[in-house]
């Protein structure tokens, strides 16, 4: 209908012709574009970003005095040409043909001063667009994207619809809505997957439609060889243990969607510790009565294990920064919670502290130990802190112990060295001894030396500073003593 409206040769001059398109990725934006615009009959010319310059290029470049153009400086421009111009500056064919523009692909604008060129040229274009714009704009997730860019994300959005531009959101497709977009495939293409396994793909794609069928052509490819498919057609169990467990074997799985975390939004999960407000626990009418003050809300997040498989780090960097950042989430007179967390903590660092500097020759026990400890450490800050602060902007910090340690190895490094050098000299058994006596007698020793004449000289200045000033002011001195002794 909007299309519609502003395609038709008798169409309102007062119309906006402007449309912001949203939606995670692999919705099918522009596909449904593009089959809009060929069932009016109208012609999709699109904004292609220019490529990116190579360093290597723009120094050729400017040594033969050409300058170098940014895509924001493109995207400006094709702006300006589009209000000066018109469409025909930039359509091929005749003038009169039904034409829409779609740009897909938006300049990236870091910083501030960039952010508002590109926010000021698309409002710009909002103002003057002459034939139908579509806009779209991608809504790739608090995952995946900084809180700053989800942000200023959403102020574009907000800024040109009061601008006068509409808005339409694609929601994810449905796990129903794809299966049967995948049923039709294999039918079509002679695909042998199975109905269990077109359900798991649906169920693991998250939505995204594009990387549903993605993932079946590459599941199709090497279908024999997967031990995943097969495991699944033998054994149905095995497939009602994969989707029942799905989330925990999204990122195992070959047609799995990409779900890392980066180290900073899982620590935010567990220091943050967000859960269900006013809900009850829950229990079996089995099981066993659960103290009170064992009791906690449902996490609003997947299992602490969970998002540690899908955290890059191991398990050391997260105990310490749980340690450094853990108690600027306790509530102030929470001294039992604060007791609890460096319980549990403690004991992460204890599975993670070799025994003796025994360096792990197994592997498998190195990461099992690993992984307990990280479990351990993240279990007991979200169990410790019982009464979470309400949410707010936390600045994560550092952990202190890393320089510590950086600090205590280049001590180390030196004494090592000093000992190497002093072999020749005498014979000291070990660093403890060059630690403990040999450095502090010889920094004694310097500091007396470098010390002594210095004294003897400020001594030396002060003497003669105290004559000329008796000498020069003596008369005052009298007087002033007088004074005092009179008070």
């Amino acid at each position: 209908m909007w299309f519609h409206e502003r395609l038709r040769p008798c169409k309102d001059d007062c119309l906006n012709q402007v449309l912001i398109v949203t939606g995670q990725a692999g919705t099918g934006k522009s596909a449904t574009i593009q089959t809009i615009a060929s069932h009016l009959g109208a012609k999709v010319c699109e904004w292609n970003t220019p490529t990116p310059t190579l360093w290597q290029e723009h120094m050729h470049m400017s040594s033969s005095g050409l300058r170098y153009t940014s895509k924001l400086d493109e995207f400006e421009n094709f702006v300006d040409r589009m209000r000066k111009y018109g469409s025909n500056s930039f359509i091929e064919g005749q003038s009169n043909s039904l034409s829409i523009l779609m740009i897909d692909d938006l300049p990236p604008a870091n910083g501030k001063l960039a952010s508002g060129r590109l926010l000021n040229s698309l409002r710009l274009l909002v103002q003057s667009a002459s034939i139908p714009t579509v806009i779209v704009v991608t809504d790739y997730g608090r995952a995946d994207l900084p809180e700053s860019s989800g942000r200023w994300l959403e102020e574009l959005q907000s800024s040109l619809e009061s601008a006068g531009a509409c808005k339409v959101t694609f929601n994810p497709a449905t796990t129903n809505s794809i299966k049967r977009v995948l049923s039709r495939i294999c039918s079509q293409e002679n695909c042998r997957a199975t109905n269990e396994q077109i359900e798991l793909i649906a169920k693991l794609s998250g939505g995204d439609i594009r990387h549903a069928i993605s993932s079946l052509q590459y599941f199709s490819l090497k279908l024999d060889t997967v031990c995943y498919p097969s495991l699944i057609s033998n054994n149905p169990s095995t497939y009602e243990k994969l989707i029942s467990d799905e989330g925990n074997n999204r990122c195992l799985m070959p047609m799995g969607r990409d779900e890392t975390l980066s180290l900073f939004h899982a620590l935010g999960k567990f220091l943050h510790n967000k859960r269900e407000a006013g809900a009850a626990f829950v229990s079996d009418q089995d099981a066993f009565v659960l103290n009170e003050k064992f009791a906690r809300l449902p996490l609003k997040m997947d299992a602490p294990e969970k998002i540690l498989f899908q955290a890059p780090e191991q398990a050391r960097p997260i105990t310490d920064f749980l340690h450094e950042n853990v108690l600027d989430f306790l509530n102030d007179e929470a001294i039992d919670d604060s007791w609890t967390v460096a319980a549990y903590l403690s004991e992460a660092d204890t599975l993670l502290a070799s025994p003796n500097g025994f360096i792990f020759r197994n592997h498998e026990a190195e990461n099992l130990s690993q992984s307990v400890a990280a479990s351990v450490a993240t279990r007991g800050v979200l169990f410790g802190n019982s009464c979470p602060v309400s949410s707010r902007w936390h600045s994560i910090r550092r952990p202190k112990l890393w320089q510590v340690d950086k600090s205590s190895s280049w001590n180390k490094h030196d004494l090592l060295k000093q000992r190497l050098d002093l072999r020749e000299a005498c014979s000291l058994p070990n660093s403890t001894v060059i630690a403990t006596e040999y450095m502090p007698t010889l920094k004694r020793l310097n500091y007396a030396e470098a010390t002594a004449p210095w004294t003897t000289m400020q001594d030396k200045q002060s003497g003669e500073d105290e004559c000329d000033a008796m000498s020069i002011h003596g008369d005052e001195r009298v007087e002033s003593e007088d004074e005092i002794e009179d008070w």
